[in-house]
């Protein structure tokens, strides 16, 4: 069996991964904080330092770059200092890495995992993905990118966060929430089908407003909040769903928003 590198391993997405990845290849994990399963090969390291990525490729014949490092998202809402600055040192200068270790080690397909419409970034986290796309296009491995719409989990705590405020503002945009075992399905998919660049872009099975998906989110987990709409003029509306929606051609998941949030307890 080939040897398959996952990097941010024991994150939402890893986690779904490396279960579809176990029977079929060997899988290797390189994180900071090794899980136990004892069916994959833990690697210490980090993509900020470097350690341990030399030990990690060497040997892979595939890897799956999911590692990312958005404090946003690890709160689970944005502060003023997320629309000028985002670490670099996992998204880009741990691709760097990651990129030139791999080359050495003669890595022939490296699947990177980003973001729905970030061709037009407009805060640095998202730069600082693209700017990871621009290495691997113009680096040593061969390639595919994978971008996907923005993840149940990641919306699911953002609700959970918004839902503190007095009153909650609904702004009018779309979001198309998808599944990472859905999208994890598809990556693996990828790894038969080798090196394909620009892969089509992964959403969910349905396209929501905002209120729309906070009002569902409110009902099933029954916690209710004042809210208020937000009408956008229409150049940001576009803009901002841009971001958050696939376009024509894109590959869709089956896992609505709804059917996550019943099956899935609050974090």
């Amino acid at each position: 069996m080939d040897t398959v590198l996952v990097t941010g391993g024991t994150g939402h997405l890893g986690t779904d991964l490396v279960s579809r990845l176990k029977g079929s290849y060997r899988v290797r994990v390189l994180a900071r904080s090794p899980a136990s399963d004892s069916d994959v090969e833990w690697i210490r390291g980090d993509l900020a330092t470097g350690a341990g990525i030399a030990e990690a490729v060497a040997g892979s014949q595939t890897v799956i770059h999911a590692a990312t490092l958005s404090p946003a998202a690890r709160r689970g809402y944005f502060v003023p200092k997320d629309l000028w600055s985002s670490p670099s040192s996992v998204d880009r200068d741990g691709t760097a890495r990651l990129l030139d270790q791999a080359g050495i080690a003669g890595v022939t397909h490296l699947i990177y995992v980003s973001i729905v419409g970030i061709d037009k970034p407009r805060v640095p986290y998202l730069r600082r993905k693209l700017e990871a796309e621009y290495l691997i296009r113009q680096g040593p491995v061969p390639w595919s990118i994978a971008r996907a719409a923005q993840f149940h989990w990641l919306v699911d705590r953002m609700f959970g966060k918004m839902a503190r405020l007095p009153m909650v503002p609904l702004p009018d945009m779309g979001v198309e929430p998808v599944d990472t075992t859905d999208f994890a399905d598809y990556l693996v998919e990828s790894i038969g089908k080798g090196p394909s660049g620009r892969l089509a872009d992964f959403g969910g099975p349905e396209v929501l407003t905002f209120a729309q998906a906070f009002d569902q989110w409110q009902d099933i987990r029954e916690h209710f909040v004042r809210t208020m709409r937000v009408p956008l003029p229409s150049a940001a509306r576009d803009a901002v769903t841009a971001m958050s929606v696939t376009g024509p051609g894109s590959r869709r998941g089956k896992i609505t928003w709804a059917d996550w949030l019943r099956s899935h307890p609050p974090e």
